[in-house]
């Protein structure tokens, strides 16, 4: 299921993208009419949205404020639909956050193929983020492992080649991960430190 947030400052765009995001599967949608009520939700908590669309201008500000704080304080993917005549001072300050423009007035075509986009866009976020989170995990282990080696080395005088044969010998006999090796051994050691 992916989760939208609009924000919208006309009512007539509001209920134009309403109706395009509910005929999307799965879409859960979230509208507003201000970076106030933006930054209300963010204030609660809420930011689990997989895309933003800025109909500019808001109510309260231009959108380049908003689309700015979301790029920072979310992992949203973001839109920005603007007239064009401030399309360009948009695009210069929020292209290099990653927040797509478009023009307007843009076509139901456009705009669904700029969905499309950015729900591709999102997909692959996701598949970095679990490798990222995956890659994080295994250094976290891997520093333990090294930690666990130092204090083999300093609590029984082992050289580095000896400790970590140590534990792999450990891990081997006992059918358990040189990472679960690594926890006993510190339970062991660092609490006589």
């Amino acid at each position: 299921m992916l989760r939208f947030l609009l924000v919208s400052g006309s009512e007539k765009g509001g209920r134009y993208f309403e109706e395009m995001l509910s005929a999307q599967p799965e879409a859960l949608l979230h509208s507003c009419s201000s970076a106030r009520e933006v930054r209300a939700l963010l204030g609660a908590g809420e930011r689990n949205w997989d895309c933003c669309i800025l109909n500019a201008p808001l109510r309260d500000e231009l959108g380049d404020e908003i689309a700015h704080t979301l790029s920072e304080e979310t992992q949203a993917q973001l839109l920005l639909l603007s007239p064009e005549d401030t399309f360009a001072a948009l695009g210069e300050a929020l292209l290099p956050l990653g927040v797509m423009l478009l023009q307007k007035p843009v076509s139901r075509q456009v705009l669904l193929s700029a969905l499309e986009m950015m729900q591709a866009v999102q997909s692959r976020m996701r598949l970095l983020q679990t490798k990222n989170q995956r890659l994080e995990q295994k250094l976290s282990e891997m520093k333990l492992i090294n930690r666990a080696k130092c204090v083999l080395i300093s609590s029984l005088g082992m050289s580095e080649a000896q400790a970590h044969r140590h534990m792999e010998r450990q891990a081997m006999n006992q059918r358990i991960t040189k990472y679960e090796v690594a926890v006993n051994v510190l339970k062991l050691y660092e609490d006589r430190f």
